[in-house]
């Protein structure tokens, strides 16, 4: 094989794979931050502890998000209580939603009564959060759990 033929298929190889990361990006760790911060602004706006981050689980919310994302619409995990099995849970929940901010989507979450009730709930602790940006929108993925 040529220089120029290895190079090339090095080449695609490289974008490839960087199409295919699994790596959550800088902006959307931020954005992670940012929903935690105005979801525990809420939960104190009603009297209740805040929710504490499980980063591993965020990881597997962000996987939920992008999915999402690269699909073009929303969907629940299957197996919920799978992805929460190992940190001994009683309790267990899930919102995704899409939508132009986060604050937004909080305002979203909060009309809906069923959402609402994950983020009032007050046995729920502990929380992974994954956001991801595609097509002009803001994919979000938090998974709650207590007990």
């Amino acid at each position: 094989m040529t220089y120029r033929k290895t190079l090339s298929l090095v080449l695609v190889v490289v974008v490839l794979v960087a199409g295919a990361s699994t790596e959550v990006r800088a902006d959307d760790l931020v954005r992670r931050h940012k929903t935690l911060h105005l979801l525990n602004q809420t939960r104190r706006n009603h009297d209740l502890p805040i929710f504490r981050l499980n980063r591993s689980l965020s990881h597997y919310a962000w996987r939920h998000s992008k999915a999402m994302a690269e699909r073009g619409y929303l969907f629940h995990t299957v197996d919920l209580y799978g992805a929460v099995r190992s940190y001994d849970p009683t309790m267990w929940g899930e919102n995704v939603g899409a939508a132009g901010s986060l604050k937004l989507l909080r305002t979203l979450w909060m009309r809906s009564a069923t959402h609402r009730q994950n983020i009032l709930k007050p046995g729920f602790r502990r929380i992974g959060i994954g956001v991801v940006k595609a097509r002009g929108l803001l994919w979000a993925t938090t998974i709650f759990y207590g007990g």
